[in-house]
């Protein structure tokens, strides 16, 4: 298969991947909203690695971001990087995807990307769960029409609020907890946060099931999916690279 570079910049971290559904070799970095071009150019040839790939020389690049302060920057980057046009996912860019929502401009490119490669995954209605920043819910239909979603705020959001409102609760390590019952402030935190957040997926999840009457397929993807998707009482799978995958096939329609 031919390799590309899908690149989805988040709020909080950038993920690179080289390559394609079949094998990502994927480089993460903080982003930072007043990052040049040039220092990202000089970063990707730091970080990345496209010597293995060489026998399949790189076709393309695509990008989704979130963060509007910096993809100007990223795609002139990716560009330079690899002297060919990065594409970035917008408008009058082909998805494939029938967005039934009041806004259709409003869906943020990257839970299209987590839309498109959650219906390539299961081939059915699907549930897609992202873990960042903010976590998503995601509702595309077995006729790869986009349903609607859910946006609450994410764990790590969630652990800086809770720490930085109040005078003497401290930070924790986001893993799971041996207990619900915490016998100490920083397990009562872990547990809050991490089986709290568990519940709420679970929740939510059932609640979409009874509001729309299907019976999606459910993917966890993001930074702490891992983490949280072992925990899920409703039965789901973790997809570590489900964004690049979506961007693999929006960059597929439009060349």
């Amino acid at each position: 298969m031919k390799k590309i570079i899908a690149i989805d910049v988040g709020n909080s971290e950038t993920t690179v991947g080289v390559g394609n559904s079949d094998s990502w070799a994927g480089y993460r970095f903080t982003t930072r909203k007043t990052i040049t071009s040039d220092e990202l150019l000089m970063m990707f040839k730091t970080i990345i690695d496209i010597k293995p790939h060489k026998e399949n020389l790189i076709e393309g690049a695509i990008i989704c971001s979130v963060v509007p302060q910096i993809t100007n920057s990223v795609a002139l980057a990716t560009s330079k990087f690899i002297s060919k046009e990065a594409i970035v996912v917008g408008p009058g860019v082909k998805t494939g995807l029938k967005v039934n929502i009041d806004n259709p401009k409003e869906l943020g490119p990257d839970r299209i990307a987590n839309s498109i490669g959650g219906y390539i995954k299961t081939g059915s209605s699907v549930v897609v769960v992202d873990l960042g920043t903010a976590t998503t819910f995601d509702l595309v239909n077995e006729k790869k029409e986009y349903l609607g979603g859910s946006i609450a705020p994410g764990i790590k959001i969630s652990l800086d609020a809770l720490t930085s409102k109040t005078s003497s609760l401290k930070s924790v390590e986001l893993e799971t907890p041996k207990n619900v019952v915490g016998k100490n402030t920083y397990e009562a935190i872990q547990s809050g946060l991490i089986l709290g957040h568990t519940s709420m997926i679970d929740s939510m999840v059932e609640k979409i099931i009874l509001e729309t009457g299907l019976a999606p397929k459910i993917l966890i993807t993001g930074g702490l999916g891992k983490v949280i998707q072992p925990l899920l009482n409703i039965k789901s799978k973790f997809e570590e690279s489900l964004t690049l995958d979506g961007l693999e096939e929006i960059y597929k329609l439009n060349n």
